[in-house]
């Protein structure tokens, strides 16, 4: 059964929003692996629109693009600076948009990609059902959540010296229950209309050293959220404490573990695009303040259907059969 307890849409976004640099350079190389792993199963060569939602920082795009060099890759994410890096790093196409009400037309993808997303998620469900309705009939769509975490003992550490302290405990940001096993996988995109062609767990770990678990821990992450609600005498006197304690620890200490479960599923071919329930928003915007984005202006060069709503229009993009994709950026 999926927990009836979720977490709350704007936690997540302040968390990912306030720690994008330490995430982009110290957590995503960590669990990237699985992930770029995962793509020569769902995506081919001969794909034309391949969506990858909550992208972060945009650290599957090369591996897209390599496999996929002639298709047209969407980043979308709720957080503007995860976005941010995910354009200025890397190049990529990008629409700040919700999970839950993708802005992009039934379907108008061949490929969706769900890395390390259900479980921030107030409704796992709707969100395959919204991935099940812009993928067209035999596209595929991907997912990674966790099966099990065992942090670091210095994490454990940090977060006693802060309970010490009295500091707030963090909002909840991520729920694994429902998601943390196969089985639980299967039957959540069994019910989005979605066959499930693979499911593998695969084992992670990773030895921090105590720089940048501090600065991982200091600047993301729930410890980092919980520090950023105290007075800035209380921060630096346990920010002291906490950093005398760790001097005291082994390099066992830094050890992080854990699984993650890894599938892919395909929509029916003679199946019709889902019925999702209405939800206001539907709309992609530019994370950077340009406005709204205009209406069916992207087409799939495939058949010639609207791919993304609301794009501002700007030079045409070639394709292979000589036809054209209107939207040279989309945020």
């Amino acid at each position: 059964m999926m927990s009836t307890i979720r977490p709350r849409q704007a936690d997540v976004l302040a968390s990912y929003d306030r720690g994008a640099d330490s995430y982009e350079t110290l957590w995503s190389p960590v669990i990237l692996p699985p992930a770029a792993a995962l793509v020569p199963s769902v995506v081919r060569t001969s794909d034309w629109v391949v969506v990858d939602v909550g992208a972060g920082t945009g650290a599957l795009h090369g591996t897209l693009s390599a496999i996929a060099p002639t298709a047209r890759l969407v980043a979308l994410d709720l957080s503007a600076n995860m976005l941010r890096m995910a354009r200025t790093h890397r190049g990529a196409t990008t629409v700040l948009a919700d999970a839950l009400a993708l802005p992009l037309a039934d379907s108008s993808a061949d490929v969706v990609i769900l890395a390390y997303v259900l479980f921030h998620l107030a409704d796992p469900a709707q969100a395959l059902a919204e991935a099940a309705r812009i993928l067209r009939p035999g596209g595929r769509v991907a997912t990674i959540t966790w099966a099990w975490e065992r942090g670091p003992c210095a994490a454990a550490v940090w977060d006693q010296f802060l309970t010490d302290a009295n500091v707030p405990p963090a909002p909840l940001r991520c729920v694994n229950a429902g998601l943390d096993r196969p089985s639980d996988v299967a039957a959540l995109l069994r019910s989005a209309g979605l066959t499930t062609e693979q499911i593998r767990c695969e084992r992670l770990s990773h030895q921090w050293d105590p720089p940048a678990f501090w600065k991982l821990a200091n600047e993301a992450g729930t410890n980092g959220i919980r520090l950023g609600g105290v007075d800035a005498a209380t921060r630096t006197d346990v920010l002291a404490r906490m950093q005398a304690g760790l001097t005291r620890l082994a390099p066992r200490d830094f050890l992080w573990e854990g699984e993650v479960i890894c599938a892919v599923a395909t929509k029916d071919v003679a199946r019709r695009p889902a019925r999702c329930r209405p939800l206001p928003g539907r709309t992609g915007r530019s994370p950077a303040g340009q406005g709204t984005l205009r209406v069916a202006a992207m087409t799939s060069a495939r058949d010639n259907r609207p791919l993304v709503a609301e794009l501002p229009v700007h030079q045409p993009i070639a394709r292979r059969d000589h036809r054209s994709m209107t939207a040279g950026h989309l945020a």
